[in-house]
């Protein structure tokens, strides 16, 4: 599946997936059976088809299950007994249910979920080598299945005739402010704006999804264009979903509003323009600023005073703020207008200003200092919606 997406980096694949490249990789490593979290999350970075792969990850759970019952009976006195690994500091209880397996060469046994308490008593010697073994073939067929894969759909393309009890699009709610399409991945709704927040549904891909409003919470990394993106949309039964999954955008007129684990829109901007070297014209853009995750850059296309409208602004960069002391920068290389007007906006993400814009325009008599100018509402607007707009759109 990697291989067809293009053999992204597992550190392009974190981007989008919201998972270490680390554990991307222990996923498809073949050593020990990943999480459905995980492998749903590797599915959607690889824009794979997200019910096919839960049905594998479930049929091979089931058989490991299965294979566990066979291989290891146990009597009724021994069942009420905890069961116990030794991972080589003693043995340790493991609550009932909870699976073991031995990655090969390791001689450790781990467990897929949490360990409980130590005992103070031998386990007895290590087992369920056998089930490593399956474990170990069946997760390599599992995360590498593409020549054992039953025949797909072309990416893109709606789901059909799927499995009884398989997820469905919702309808969208009558008061729905905006809507927006699934990409090919599908999209995790949340009980809060970050990764971490509880999963509460799974939206197939290209469904048309009805969003009640939106807030702003953890950053993360447009599907499709890499871009960065702090907004979650509001779904009508309460859960949240990150806008860097989801084809649409909120009215811009439409402020930000609470969510669970919500963070603060940005409420202060500032514009700094440094002189470059080499070529003729070149300056550097620095802005820094308060709750600020993503700024957008433009530069006037017009005469002075710079005319309002969409046409006279055009991006130099959208910019990710990674470090809030150091803030976003990018390079402007000249400009074809004499004494340009050079202005940084906060936004939420592409297409998505947030109205926080500061400008700057090359003094008459001092060649390199940029001095502030203000703007009207018009071409504050304009310039903002330039600057925030999704880079390689007109």
């Amino acid at each position: 599946m990697r291989a067809e997406a293009g053999n992204p980096t597992y550190r392009v694949l974190a981007r989008s997936a919201g998972y270490s490249a680390t554990t991307l990789s222990e996923a498809a490593g073949g050593t020990r059976m990943p999480t459905l979290d995980v492998l749903l999350a590797y599915v959607g970075a690889c824009r794979g088809d997200l019910e096919q792969w839960q049905r594998r990850w479930d049929e091979t759970t089931a058989q490991l299950r299965s294979a566990d019952e066979t291989a290891q009976p146990r009597s009724a006195d021994e069942a009420a007994q905890p069961r116990s690994v030794d991972d080589g500091n003693g043995p340790q209880v493991l609550p009932e249910g909870e699976a073991t397996s031995i990655p090969p060469g390791s001689g450790r046994p781990t467990t897929t979920g949490r360990v409980g308490r130590r005992t103070g008593t031998d386990a007895g010697p290590r087992r369920r080598r056998g089930i490593a073994v399956l474990a170990l073939g069946a997760v390599t067929s599992l995360v590498a299945a593409v020549a054992a894969a039953e025949p797909s759909r072309p990416r893109g393309t709606p789901v059909g005739g799927t499995a009884p009890g398989a997820p469905t699009c919702p309808g969208t709610p009558s008061g729905a402010l905006f809507t927006g399409v699934t990409y090919g991945g599908g999209a995790h709704v949340r009980g809060g704006a970050t990764r971490d927040d509880p999963l509460l549904t799974t939206i197939p891909p290209n469904c048309t999804v009805g969003f009640t409003g939106f807030c702003v919470g953890e950053k993360v990394y447009d599907n499709t264009g890499g871009t960065p993106d702090v907004r979650w949309f509001k779904t009508s039964g309460g859960g949240v979903v990150s806008s860097a999954v989801i084809h649409g955008n909120p009215p811009r007129t439409e402020p930000a509003s609470d969510c669970p684990n919500g963070r603060a829109t940005p409420s202060a901007i500032a514009f700094s323009v440094l002189a470059g070297t080499g070529l003729p014209g070149a300056v550097t853009l620095h802005a820094t600023g308060t709750d600020l995750d993503i700024v957008g850059f433009a530069s006037s296309t017009g005469t002075d005073p710079v005319p309002p409208g969409p046409g006279t602004w055009r991006q130099v960069g959208l910019a990710d703020v990674r470090q809030p002391t150091t803030g976003a920068q990018v390079r402007l290389d000249g400009t074809d207008v004499e004494r340009p007007v050079l202005v940084a906006a906060a936004c939420l993400g592409g297409d998505s200003p947030t109205g926080l814009v500061e400008a700057r325009q090359a003094h008459p008599d001092q060649p390199g200092r940029y001095v502030p100018v203000a703007l009207s509402p018009e071409q504050r607007l304009a310039a903002a919606g330039s600057a925030c707009r999704y880079p390689g759109r007109g």
